[in-house]
């Protein structure tokens, strides 16, 4: 089951349709309808956040199916000041907005973009210069991505804290990862198993990347879905990687 939407095809002469999906707010959540050859965006009257359903204008029954998708702004949603006391609220947030937003262009659940879905992405192309090699220009370029960094294992620090390491690229990575490993097994978690951690919380300069790491780190329960798993910092690893 996708983590960011659910298709219906059956019940499409009612209005009211529930949200399975976990979602930062209500608002986020929208309703498209396939009629065989592409995909409408649909007018929502409500969204009830206590009962987890979306309610339509009107019944959809012009469509084969419909897909209620959650659709996360990329936009800064959480503000962290130096000084300033972490609340679990809005780590919560950062981690899930960084997790939400990765879901959805991993599964395509708005199904604007073109080769992501279950067989993933076929390929990268960026935007770059006139020499081809920045994107200052604006000028589209297929120069692909020839450099590549994996940090060692990182402890979880014992205290809230930037962790970072040194890539070696020598400029500032095109893209960016920051993990955690399992190593010993729990929350359905393998050993082996990474999660991506938010972004929101991660910067990268030309010579390291680093991440606002903190002492307790609480996840998705991988088999339940659960959120509230939260983790013996030993049984995991931070791990970095970058491109360039």
């Amino acid at each position: 089951m996708a983590n960011s939407y659910v298709e219906y095809s059956t019940g499409l002469s009612g209005t009211t349709f529930s949200i399975p999906f976990n979602y930062i707010s209500v608002d986020d959540v929208l309703v498209k309808g396939y009629n065989g050859s592409s995909w409408s965006d649909l007018t929502v009257s409500s969204r009830d956040a206590s009962n987890d359903t979306v309610t339509l204008d009107s019944a959809p029954s012009a469509y084969t199916k419909i897909r209620v998708l959650r659709s996360t702004s990329s936009a800064q949603l959480v503000d962290f000041q130096d000084g300033s006391r972490l609340s679990a609220s809005d780590l919560d947030t950062a981690y899930q907005q960084g997790l939400f937003v990765a879901q959805e262009v991993s599964e395509n659940a708005s199904t604007n973009i073109e080769g992501i879905g279950p067989q993933g992405p076929q390929g990268i192309q960026g935007v770059a210069g006139n020499d081809g090699a920045d994107g200052a220009d604006g000028v589209s370029s297929t120069v692909a991505l020839s450099q590549s960094f994996e940090s060692a294992e990182i402890a979880i620090p014992s205290s809230d804290g930037f962790v970072t390491a040194t890539h070696g690229l020598g400029s500032i990575p095109k893209l960016y990862s920051v993990c955690l490993r399992c190593k010993t097994a729990e929350h359905g978690y393998a050993i082996g198993d990474e999660v991506n951690l938010s972004s929101v919380n991660a910067y990268r300069t030309s010579t390291e990347v680093s991440f606002l790491a903190t002492a307790s780190v609480t996840l998705y329960h991988k088999t339940t879905g659960a959120y509230g798993s939260t983790i013996t910092n030993s049984n995991w690893k931070i791990v970095f990687r970058a491109f360039a």
